[in-house]
């Protein structure tokens, strides 16, 4: 999986970013059976997280930020995820019972 959001993320040949990369994998894989309410994780998840990766990595130093713009460009984050990957978590959702 590391390897893959490294492709992604253009940082193939840079190994400084490792132990912040698995460390976004760990919290993400997390993130994701929590949110889906599976008892552990499942490899059905890994693009999925993938996804969440470079989103949390992409938002390191703007976290919280709710909109910014600044010329032709804008941004605007939210607590959580884009709509496309809280669509494919959903997808594994399992219904808590109380």
């Amino acid at each position: 999986m590391l390897e893959k959001i490294k492709l992604l993320l253009n940082k193939m040949n840079d190994d400084s970013a490792d132990e912040l990369l698995n460390t976004l994998i760990s919290m993400c894989k997390e993130e994701a059976y929590i949110y889906c309410n599976l008892p552990a994780y499942t490899t059905d998840l890994d693009l999925v997280v993938v996804s969440m990766v470079i989103e949390k990595y992409n938002r390191i130093g703007s976290e919280g930020t709710t909109s910014q713009s600044s010329s032709v460009v804008s941004a605007s984050y939210d607590s959580f995820y884009s709509d496309k990957v809280v669509r494919m978590l959903n997808k594994f959702r399992k219904v808590k019972m109380v």
